[in-house]
This record gives C-alpha cells, sequence and structure tokens, in this order.
C-alpha cells in the first residue's frame, strides 16, 4: 500500500511540473469569465474599432441600435419633454428668430409701399385694379413699384474668406471678386467686433447709396452675397436662403474640409445665374400712327382668316353630307388634327371611292386624311352586285335577287353550277339559293357523247380478230370519245359504266364463236387500257351469235355482223373510282 501512495504522490508532482502553466492559463480565464469588470473593461478597448469595421460593412451596428435609440428618444420625451427642448433650443433659436426677423421685414417693406401710394391719384388707380382684379391692394402696389436688378452674385467660403463661385448680369461692370469678397469679410469682421453681436446674428444687408445694396444670406460654412440695384421683393432673399441651405446640402462636406481650391464648386453656378433676377418698369408711351396701321393691317389679316376658315368649315361639311348620302358608306366620327380633317368610318368594297367624290373647290381647300374599315353593307344592290361579282357567271347564265334567295336560270358547266350552290349561301345579305332554272351543259354533252359511242361499230376479218381495212381509225374515234366520256362523268360524278360487245357471224359453230367474240372483245379492252383509260369503267363481253346486228341474208350481212359494239349504262358502283 505505501509503495501506491509513495506512486500517486509521484504522479501528482510530475502533472504538476508538466500542466503548471496551462493549469495557471485555465484559472486566469476562468477569473476573466467570472469578474464582469474585467470583460467590461475589455469590451471598452475594442467597442471603438468594432463600430468602425461596422460603418465600413454596410453600417450593421446602425441598423441595430437604431430602434433602441429610437425608443430611449420616445421615452425621455415622455418622461422628461423638458430636457430635450433645453437641449436643442441652442441651435433651433437662431433660426427661427432669424425667419421672423425676414417676415417682420417684408411686411415692413410692403406697408411701406402701400403707405407711399395710398393717397395718390396713381394709388386711386392701382385700387380700381385692385378691385377688378380681385387681388390686394398691397400686392398690386408691389407689383407697380419693386423695380431691381440683380448685378452680381457671390459664393463665398466663411472661414477663409476665399470666392467658390461669381456670376455677373450682363452689361455689368464688375470690380475684383476677391477684392469685393475681403471687403465683406473684413465689415463683417468690424461688426462682430465692434458691437459684440452673437455668433448666429450675421450682417444681413448692407447698403450702398440710395439704390444699391447687399444682400447676405449666411450658411454654416459659406455665404451668397447679392449685389442688388433698386427696391427687390422679400421672396428674392427666400429663393437665396433656399439657395444656400441646397449648397450646405450637396457639399456640406467639401465646405467643411476647404483646401483653398474653388474648382469643385462650379457646379453651383448655373444655381447662381438663376438668381441673377430683374424687374423693369415699362414706360408707357403714346401710341403711334405706325403701330395703328399695323394693328389695322393685322386685323384684316385676321378677319381674311377667318372668312377663309369659315368658308373651308362649309365646305368640310358638304363633302360629309354628301358622303353620308352614299351607300355603302358610314361615318363614325370626324376630327380637325394638325390642319388637316380626319374622317373615320366602314366602306363597302362596292362603294364609290370617296376621293372621287370631292369636288373641284374642296380638292383645292380641304386636306382630308380618311381611314375607312372594310364591311359588307346589306343593301340589295350592294349584295346583288357582289354576289354577281364573286359568282362570275357565264354569259348563258343570268342572276336575280328575291328577297335574300339568289335565283340562277340559263345554262351552266357542271363546275359553275357546283361553285354556285357551295358560294351562294356564304354571301353576305343572301341565306339561300334556286338552281332549279339550271340547266347542266355538260350533262347534256355526255348524253350526246354516249350516243355517239353506242353509234360506233369496228369490223374484223372473217373467222379473224385481224381488223379489216380503215378499222384502226374507227378505234382512234372510239378511244377519243370514252375519254372524254371519263373526263364528264369525272366532273358529273355520274359513274357510266362501258361494255364492248364481241360480235360473230353465223359461220362456225357456237362453242368457236363464243371464243372469237370474246377474243375481239379483249383486244380493244386492252387496247383503251394501254391508252389510259381507266379499267373499272370498262367490261368485256363474247356474244358469239347471240345477238346478231343484222338478219344475215348475204355475205355483207355476215361482214356486218364480224363487229364490236359499245352499251352505256349508270353504275353506281364504280363512283369515286
Amino acid at each position: 500500500m505505501s509503495s501506491k501512495a509513495g506512486g500517486s504522490e509521484t504522479l501528482d508532482v510530475l502533472k504538476d511540473l508538466l500542466l503548471k502553466d496551462e493549469k495557471e492559463q485555465i484559472q486566469r480565464i476562468e477569473n476573466r469569465l467570472d469578474d464582469p469588470m474585467v470583460r467590461a473593461k475589455e469590451i471598452s478597448q475594442s467597442l471603438a474599432e468594432a463600430i468602425s469595421l461596422s460603418i465600413m460593412s454596410h453600417n450593421k451596428i446602425s441598423r441595430v441600435l437604431q430602434p433602441v435609440i429610437d425608443d430611449s428618444i420616445k421615452i425621455s420625451v415622455k418622461n422628461n419633454p423638458k430636457a430635450l427642448a433645453d437641449a436643442i433650443s441652442p441651435a433651433l433659436g437662431p433660426g427661427i428668430r432669424k425667419a421672423i426677423t425676414s417676415t417682420i421685414m417684408g411686411m415692413i417693406q410692403s406697408l411701406n409701399h402701400v403707405l407711399n401710394h395710398s393717397f395718390s391719384i396713381q394709388g386711386i388707380k392701382w385700387r380700381f385694379e385692385a378691385f377688378r382684379t380681385r387681388k390686394q391692394f398691397a400686392e398690386i402696389v408691389m407689383l407697380h413699384t419693386l423695380l431691381y436688378q440683380v448685378e452680381q452674385i457671390f459664393l463665398i467660403h466663411r472661414e477663409s474668406g476665399i470666392v467658390l463661385e461669381h456670376v455677373v448680369a450682363k452689361d455689368i461692370i464688375i470690380q475684383d471678386p476677391d477684392l469685393v469678397s475681403g471687403m465683406l469679410t473684413a465689415i463683417q469682421d468690424f461688426v462682430n467686433d465692434s458691437f459684440h453681436t452673437d455668433a448666429h446674428d450675421d450682417l444681413e444687408t448692407l447698403r450702398m447709396g440710395s439704390d444699391r445694396s447687399v444682400w447676405i444670406e449666411n450658411g454654416e460654412h459659406a455665404l451668397i452675397a447679392a449685389v442688388i440695384r433698386g427696391t427687390p421683393p422679400v421672396d428674392l432673399r427666400i429663393k437665396y436662403r433656399e439657395l444656400i441651405e441646397e449648397i450646405h446640402i450637396k457639399a456640406g462636406s467639401a465646405l467643411e474640409k476647404f483646401d483653398g481650391d474653388p474648382l469643385p464648386f462650379s457646379i453651383f453656378r448655373e444655381h447662381l445665374k438663376d438668381g441673377l433676377q430683374s424687374q423693369e418698369k415699362k414706360n408707357q408711351k403714346r401710341t403711334s400712327p405706325l403701330l395703328w396701321c399695323t394693328f389695322i393691317i393685322i386685323l384684316s389679316i385676321v378677319g381674311i382668316w377667318g372668312f377663309t376658315i369659315f368658308k373651308t368649315h362649309q365646305l368640310w361639311h358638304q363633302y360629309l353630307n354628301r358622303l353620308e348620302t352614299q351607300k355603302g358608306l358610314i361615318i363614325l366620327s370626324t376630327q380637325k388634327k394638325e390642319g388637316k380633317y380626319q374622317i373615320y368610318g366602314l366602306r363597302d368594297p362596292m362603294a364609290k371611292d370617296p376621293r372621287n367624290l370631292l369636288q373641284k373647290k374642296e380638292k383645292e381647300h380641304l386636306a382630308i386624311i380618311s381611314h375607312w374599315e372594310a364591311f359588307y353593307s346589306l343593301d340589295p344592290e350592294f349584295v346583288f352586285n357582289r354576289a354577281q361579282q364573286i359568282l362570275n357567271p357565264p354569259s348563258t347564265v343570268s342572276l336575280a335577287l328575291s328577297g335574300n334567295i339568289i335565283i340562277a336560270k340559263g345554262q351552266a358547266s357542271q363546275a359553275w353550277i357546283e361553285t354556285f350552290q357551295t358560294t351562294a349561301s356564304t354571301l353576305p345579305g343572301i341565306h339561300g339559293f334556286n338552281d332549279d332554272m339550271i340547266k347542266n351543259i355538260d350533262k347534256k354533252k355526255l348524253d350526246i357523247i354516249l350516243k355517239k359511242l353506242r353509234a360506233i361499230k369496228i369490223y374484223f376479218e372473217s373467222n379473224s380478230t385481224k381488223f379489216i381495212k380503215g378499222q384502226e381509225n374507227v378505234l382512234a374515234q372510239a378511244f377519243k370519245t370514252i375519254q372524254n366520256i371519263q373526263t364528264l362523268q369525272s366532273k358529273l360524278k355520274n359513274p357510266i359504266q362501258i361494255a364492248i360487245l364481241g360480235h360473230t357471224d353465223s359461220s362456225g359453230t357456237e362453242k368457236v364463236n363464243q371464243r372469237l367474240s370474246r377474243n375481239r372483245a379483249e383486244k380493244i379492252f386492252n387496247y383503251l387500257i394501254v391508252k389510259g383509260i381507266n379499267p373499272v369503267f370498262l367490261t368485256i363481253s363474247g356474244v358469239g351469235t347471240k345477238n346478231p346486228l343484222i338478219k344475215e341474208t348475204s355475205m355483207n350481212d355476215r361482214q356486218y355482223n364480224r363487229a364490236i359494239t359499245f352499251k352505256t349504262f349508270y353504275n353506281p358502283s364504280t363512283q369515286g373510282s
């Protein structure tokens, strides 16, 4: 046991040797965390740097503290408003006093002008003018007597007296701006030193002679000095006060850190130029004869101009009345824009061109721009003419309109009849059609051609499928006839079946004659197919001696029976083939 105790002591000593510094460091950290004064001292040392870093990184700390500061100010004002008033009164007091002083000076100036002109003849005239215009008498007096001109404006740095910017009215002889600035600064310093004025009671007006003065409007870092001849209105001083405030808002930092270079303040030159105002009294002169002549000439010109406008207006309305009586034209609105008459309306394509309705005088005196939108008039005349134009009937067809039904009469091809049937009802103003009195020319042609085909006969040699002399031309004629039949039946959608019938004479056996007659029919069939005839519309049949074309009493009669004939009939089953 003693050996174990000795080992533990040795281990503790070894730990103390190895971990002594770490233990002391941990102990100091615990003391810092447990002692509020130590933590406060450490935070105070790094707080300034933390605020500076916050401002550089989008000013986060300001956004965090703003609600707290706002609530603190509200609570302070609620609990003790006097303390806040005492704090801001040194800053607000001088400004309020200056504003009140300027207002009182303006009232005194206005009162002086009113008293000076109240009991004169001119004053009586002005009182009548005030009554007539419903303005105050003081305002009329000021309007007639405030004659002035702002000759120069200086923008001067208060601390250094350096001229930052200088503007001069036209035709004004000037002195060195720096000399004037030095003089004004010296006078202001003299007043402050001699009369021990308050820091906020700056020199505002400096009079030179009987008709010239210098108005000074002071700011925190700069001042505006305006050299004025005559008696300006008080509103001008307000303008200069707003101008010096605007300059401080836009360039306050530059004014505070001014290093002697006036170039950055040249941006306010145009602002200062706006302050170079003036008001001149207009001299009343007797009206000269030349002026009367000018007036008469102008009056004559105006009279001629008025008469021209009247005549133009009259021509315009005559043209409008003419348009309103035209069929197929609807006027929606009219206006005059930039000296030109504008018409907006609807026009049927079948109506007359409005430009052609202008008369010669109207074309010479009226500048007209028309805006016509297309529409379809339901007037019977336009409905019929439109149908005539779109349907375009052949010369053999006449159209008539009965109510809203279009009637066709005469002879026409199948194609036009189909166009009439599909198009007539779609035309504006037409609700139906009647084609009962139309004869189909193509159908009539088909009947004639079918009759012609049935009359054709092709003859062969005895006991053979060879043609006798001259039958090749007959076969070619048969082909052209069948070709025409196929073309017409396609137009008419009326399928015609053509039967090719082979015949023989009475010589030979019936069995031989039956086969021979079919071979003759097949020969014709194959010829027609090779030529391009659709086989769907063809049939072949060998009738042998069953249906003789003529009773045989001679050798010529036998030749007549050695033939091919054609029969035709309507076959709905081949429709669409």
